[in-house]
């Protein structure tokens, strides 16, 4: 029906809100044709007003929400934030109470000092000030090897001089935590007039300090002796090991005693130990030597006390002892154990101590190495100062004099100072046997050689009463065998009897100068006492071994050579006579075996190319013997080898 009208709901009734579809359908059944379509025209511009204004509501509504969303926003950003800066202020009080509990540091307090001085401009806190400049200073001048968490009180450099704050503030918030939950050492003193003058007083925590008193311009003086009293109460390792660098053995024996008898026990391996080192810088090298091992037993993890005991042992010639200590040593100082001590410290022992093992054990040809790692790194214990003279001597003793001269010549950087290797001998007997014996010895120059002993017999420093013990199982061991060699037996064994029983180089001298006198049945025996004592060492087995040699026991020299060739694998002198030996054997096919090896270890060794050569010409290899007696004149030989070698060509060719 053209005039049905739509039910409630439908679409037509949705034409408008607020229109009565009832309303309308009546209206537009009336109209005419022009009222209805302007009634409808009027309707679509409410329509699309409407529409306009849902737009408008559309787009405030969306705004609302991003305002809304933002206001979120900023709202959840500002609880974060405050949020972070309660959890700052938690994070920066923790860790204030955390610092504040492992404070070990030292605190000097404001001395009490007189109004006179007060007035004079010498307040509390300036003493105070000296104080702490005098402990920063000796801090600064104690070389210890000790790590610093080994301590059981390490102030370590942490010394400040405290001026109370006024009020409340958080430097004063700070110190009372530090008081109540840290270990503080607090130093307290004061200055008053006396009967002698001033007196100075300081006292670590409840302690009772040392007065010292003198006249009021010697107050610098008085309050230097204050802070070694301070030093010796809060830190006694450290101001022994402190004395013992000012030369000051005496007082630091006196600080060790009192700390290895009666302080705590993690300490006594430590004031052991250096108790050792202050009796050896007194001569008493025995007694040191027990410290050591008194040290060892109570700290058997603690590398530097066995290099110290390896120290101690080689003091008193004991060869084979001071081989097990410093192996053990190098263990430890490669191990975990090693963090005991400071990493600088450990750094360069490594190298050094290896350099010690190689020289036990005849492996010359490892040290060089071992010194360039020693000069790349700081120095410590004056490891510079002793790894070129050993490196010279090293050269020199595996044959090679003309680089030995070279090392010579070099400059050694000691604590910032360039000092000459040369320059040193002029006081210094600490070098003693010097490259010019190991030089000498390799080239058969017993002239040399003995003059250069008795030169350092009579240096200055062969007077004091710490190098006494070290020239009679150093130097004259050598100058006996030196006098032996050209002849002097009288006076041989008169200065080589006079050398201890004990002493592993002794013993070897005593067989060498028998063999020189062809006391066969002697040099048998104190070669034998040698060996038996120092089992782990080659070098006895080589001086045995070339007696039987030049007592033409042949297969006696070769079981000698093969034993100091286990003892010291990369040792070419048993290799090289082991080579001799056989070609005396008529084998010399065997003996070229012999010398290619030694040449590994000793490549400019004059005599081994001499040698080679001549087992070349027997097996009719007349080309190579040539290359190798061409070799021989340019490197370094005794006048015994360059005559049989300029023999040997005019007689062959």
């Amino acid at each position: 029906m053209a005039n049905e009208i739509e039910r409630p709901g439908s679409s037509a009734a949705r034409v408008g809100d607020g229109v009565d579809p009832v309303a309308m359908a009546v209206a537009l059944g009336g109209a005419s044709r022009d009222e209805a379509d302007a009634f409808l025209k009027k309707h679509g511009r409410i329509a699309d007003l409407q529409i306009e204004d849902l737009k408008r509501e559309n787009k405030l509504r969306h705004w609302s929400l991003v305002v809304h969303h933002i206001s979120d926003v900023i709202k959840v950003t500002f609880e974060l934030a405050v949020a972070g800066i309660a959890l700052a202020i938690l994070v920066a009080i923790g860790a204030a109470v955390w610092s504040a509990a492992h404070d070990n540091g030292l605190v000097i307090d404001a001395f009490s000092v007189p109004p006179d001085m007060a007035a004079k401009g010498l307040t509390g806190e300036a003493i105070a000030t000296q104080v702490q400049d005098r402990l920063s200073w000796m801090q600064a001048n104690t070389d210890s090897v000790r790590a610093a968490n080994t301590f059981r009180n390490n102030w370590g450099d942490d010394v400040k001089v405290q001026i109370p704050d006024t009020g409340v503030s958080v430097g004063e918030f700070y110190r009372y935590l530090a008081a109540w939950l840290g270990h503080e050492t607090h130093i307290t003193g004061e200055v008053y007039h006396g009967a002698k003058g001033l007196t100075v007083l300081a006292r670590a925590g409840n302690g009772v300090g040392q007065k010292y008193s003198g006249a009021d311009a010697g107050l610098d003086a008085l309050v230097a002796k204050a802070a070694e009293d301070v030093y010796l109460q809060t830190q006694p390792y450290r101001y022994a090991v402190f004395l013992l660098g000012q030369n000051r053995p005496l007082e630091s024996t006196q600080v060790v005693r009192s700390l290895a008898l009666r302080g705590p026990p993690e300490e006594k391996p430590w004031a052991y130990t250096l108790w050792g080192l202050a009796l050896g810088s007194q001569g008493d090298q025995r007694a040191a030597a027990e410290m050591e091992r008194v040290a060892a037993r109570l700290g058997p993890e603690l590398a530097n006390v066995f290099f110290n005991l390896g120290g101690a042992e080689a003091g008193l010639g004991h060869d084979e002892a001071e081989l097990r200590d410093n192996r053990r040593a190098l263990e430890l100082f490669q191990g975990p154990a090693a963090r005991q001590l400071a990493s600088y410290a450990v750094a360069i022992q490594i190298p050094n101590t290896t350099i010690m093992i190689a020289a036990e054990t005849g492996d010359y040809s490892g040290v060089s190495a071992q010194v360039v790692k020693i000069e790349a790194l700081s120095d410590y214990n004056f490891a510079h100062l002793s790894a070129i003279p050993e490196m010279a001597n090293d050269l020199a003793k595996n044959h090679d004099v003309a680089a030995s001269q070279r090392v010579d010549g070099r400059d050694i950087k000691n604590d910032g100072y360039a000092i000459h290797l040369v320059e040193t001998r002029a006081t210094n007997t600490d070098l003693v046997p010097l490259p010019v014996l190991s030089r000498a010895a390799a080239l058969d120059d017993w002239i040399t050689a003995r003059d250069d002993l008795i030169a350092d017999d009579n240096l200055p420093d062969a007077r004091r009463i710490d190098f006494k013990i070290e020239l009679r199982i150093l130097n004259w061991p050598w100058l006996a065998l030196a006098q032996a060699k050209l002849g002097d037996f009288a006076s041989a064994h008169a200065l080589i009897d006079r050398t201890p029983g004990d002493c592993y180089l002794c013993l070897r001298m005593r067989g060498n100068i028998d063999a020189t006198q062809k006391n066969w049945r002697g040099a048998n025996y104190w070669f034998g006492r040698a060996v038996q004592q120092a089992p782990s060492i080659p070098f006895a087995y080589v001086d045995w071994g070339q007696m039987l040699l030049t007592k033409d026991d042949l297969d006696g020299a070769i079981a000698k050579f093969t034993l100091a060739n286990q003892k010291g694998p990369h040792f070419a002198d048993p290799l090289e006579m082991w080579g001799e030996v056989l070609m005396a054997k008529n084998r010399s096919d065997l003996a070229l075996a012999k010398f290619e090896e030694a040449n590994q270890y000793a490549p400019n060794w004059g005599r081994l190319h001499l040698k080679w050569g001549e087992a070349f010409f027997y097996l009719g290899r007349k080309d190579e013997a040539k290359k190798q007696f061409a070799i021989a004149p340019r490197l370094d030989l005794s006048a015994a080898d360059r005559a049989a070698l300029q023999a040997w060509i005019k007689r062959h060719g």
